[in-house]
């Protein structure tokens, strides 16, 4: 690219542009300046108006627009062979203002005496760094339009935050990274430093939780320890892996160890200010400074994971990933990744040993093989594969132990299935006793004070949805009368828990003779296994497409949770007639009390086969917490709202 720049674009004209864009930068960094001192002296918005002018501003005010042009220089940010040149310009841009203002603040202290409000340099900063990155990019698309109409190549110039980011699929995985995880600390450092700001502004300057301090500065101590608590947090972050990539995914306990993160911190503080200092904190200010730690910290990642997620997709930037071994297990791997991951994953095929390929070609033709488990690194460096699952149940440990020696140095992210899709990863937890890696599982269950616990919702939770619907059971009942002959409530034999009878109260949503016409529908069913549903069944009345559609057909099971024999969360209750033909894994589901909602009702609930469902009903026993059914009560309400799978 340099050299096709060198031969298009003389001196004269880089030096032209370079010109443009240093009178840009003059200018919308003077008005930084401008903005940053009128809000913070000459109105009331943040702090008292003092409505004058210190000299020491000014003068220091035009050292800083100097000094972060000088470094914007240093970095070639005027050359136009430089300045887009992939996603280099914003990050370059907010150390320029970063370093310069650090700079001019502490010389400023230390040379002529002059301090500097708090405020004002934040201001600064955060005009300088926005207005700069707006001439900046409205110069690179004027650029980049006249470059177009007068015919002079700009192929390889790249203009504009979308296309900068574009540039970020070329880049290695390790590359990758390393700007993750720098976005992450500096957002760590920024909402830490904000934090402190509110927790001490609501502590000691408006006086909410306690007296007005008489001085409205930060003390020594405070701003002093705000520092230690910053940067430690960090280096606690940084020990929790929460700025490595390949360690935050759902399930992984990630926000969890953000909080303990915080935590720890903050118990580090106060013991460094009892030990060293001598100085005891504010226990108010304390609680303050954990909870907006929490609430922003938390805030800001989620906001940074959803945007880092969408952004993926809209650049189709993907993980590539094989499956070493092919089976069942790695089949289903396959299958949830491409239904539940949200971290743009993409399963290009699989690996096995050739031998077992070759003596099951007609099986591994349903597989997209990509190659020999002993030819592996080819197959990596080939298709450029970022992660690798090992699918274990596959494999013996020498094999396993072989697998990852011919996989080794290279830089990707290596996944070993343990063979339990039903168990969520809370419920397991590694340990080493006498030097053995182990997988100890907590013994959760439907018994004892958990069960005692889980009634006591059903109940609660079942009176008060009882009370809150009683307008609605009136007028639909009402309704149903009206729009065709029958009942308004249907009794439907089902089963419960050890497969015992019971009798499921619904509304009437079909004709009293639906039952009766089950066998001419026979041919029309589309769904799979024991189950009978069919989208447009005729038997279904106006009404009752309506109820269904919302689930508010399902209102008078409340009945059968106060008699017992329904949860308000757990396995849908199966008709006897699908019982029967249910295989020996698919029964443990009638192990546990029937529910009205469950996993299955937020996953997809008609759009489910009936093995996803058997099988979410399963690890909803396995892992089952008060927490996950709250979590399952919640999302049931929009999955009803919007009528998702419902028919």
């Amino acid at each position: 690219m340099e050299d096709s720049l060198k031969t298009t674009y003389n001196l004269r004209s880089r030096i032209f542009y370079g010109f443009i864009l240093a009178v840009s930068d003059l200018i919308f960094l003077a008005l930084s300046c401008f903005l940053a001192y009128y809000i913070r002296f000459f109105s009331d918005v943040i702090g008292k108006a003092t409505y004058n002018i210190s000299y020491g501003y000014v003068i220091y005010s035009i050292v800083i627009i100097i000094s972060i042009i000088i470094i914007l220089f240093l970095f070639r940010l005027y050359d136009l062979k430089c300045i887009y040149r992939g996603p280099v310009f914003y990050p370059k841009a907010i150390l320029s203002v970063f370093l310069s203002t650090v700079i001019i603040y502490y010389l400023a202290r230390f040379i002529s005496g002059l301090y500097f409000s708090r405020l004002y340099v934040g201001l600064l900063f955060a005009f300088g760094v926005i207005l700069l990155f707006i001439s900046r990019f409205v110069i690179g698309v004027f650029t980049k339009r006249i470059f177009r109409a007068i015919g002079i190549p700009y192929d390889d110039l790249v203009v504009g935050i979308v296309d900068n980011l574009k540039i970020l699929k070329s880049l290695r995985r390790a590359h990758k990274k390393v700007i993750y995880g720098l976005i992450l600390v500096l957002n760590d450092i920024i909402f830490l430093a904000i934090a402190f700001f509110l927790s001490y502004y609501l502590r000691f300057y408006i006086g909410i939780l306690g007296e007005v301090a008489k001085v409205y500065y930060i003390e020594a101590n405070y701003s002093f320890y705000s520092i230690v608590f910053i940067l430690s947090a960090v280096l606690i972050f940084s020990i929790f892996r929460l700025y490595n990539w390949d360690q935050i995914y759902k399930g992984s306990g990630y926000y969890s160890r953000i909080v303990k993160g915080i935590i720890i911190n903050i118990i580090v503080i106060i013991m460094a200010g009892y030990i060293f200092e001598l100085f005891t904190f504010s226990r108010k200010w304390i609680l303050l400074l954990f909870i907006f730690s929490t609430f922003l910290i938390l805030t800001s990642r989620l906001i940074i994971e959803l945007t880092t997620i969408k952004l993926l997709r809209k650049l189709d930037i993907k993980s590539e990933t094989i499956i070493v071994g092919v089976g069942e297990n790695a089949n289903r791997i396959e299958d949830s990744f491409r239904k539940y991951s949200m971290e743009g994953d993409t399963i290009l095929g699989y690996v096995d040993k050739k031998s077992k390929i070759l003596k099951n070609k007609r099986y591994c033709m349903d597989f997209n093989v990509l190659g020999y488990l002993e030819d592996i690194r080819e197959v990596i460096y080939k298709n450029k594969i970022q992660r690798v699952i090992i699918s274990a149940p596959e494999y013996n440990y020498r094999e396993i132990l072989e697998i990852l020696e011919k996989i080794k140095g290279i830089d990707i992210s290596i996944l070993v299935f343990p063979g339990f899709f039903e168990f969520s990863i809370k419920r397991m937890n590694m340990r080493e006793i006498a030097g053995i890696p182990l997988m100890q599982v907590s013994n959760i269950g439907f018994f004892g004070f958990n069960l005692f616990l889980k009634n006591l919702t059903d109940y609660l939770l079942g009176s008060i949805i009882f009370l809150f619907f009683i307008p609605i059971y009136i007028f639909v009942g009402l309704a149903i009368k009206m729009d065709s002959k029958g009942p308004v409530f249907y009794q439907q034999k089902r089963y419960t828990k050890d497969c015992k009878e019971f009798y499921m109260y619904k509304f009437r949503s079909m004709y009293i003779d639906a039952d009766q016409r089950i066998k001419e529908l026979e041919g029309y069913n589309e769904a799979d296994g024991p189950l009978f549903k069919i989208k447009n069944d005729p038997r279904i009345t106006r009404v009752g497409r309506f109820i269904r559609r919302f689930s508010i057909d399902e209102l008078p099971q409340i009945i059968n949770i106060f008699k017992g024999e329904l949860s308000l969360v757990g396995p849908r209750p199966p008709l006897p007639c699908e019982v029967k033909k249910y295989d020996e894994w698919e029964i443990k589901r009638m192990n546990v009390k029937q529910g009205v909602t469950g996993l299955w009702q937020v996953s997809g609930r008609s759009e489910l086969s009936f093995e996803e469902m058997a099988r979410l009903d399963l690890y909803y026993i396995q892992n089952w917490s008060i927490g996950m059914d709250i979590n399952i009560i919640l999302k049931t309400i929009p999955a009803v709202i919007f009528s998702r799978g419902a028919y």
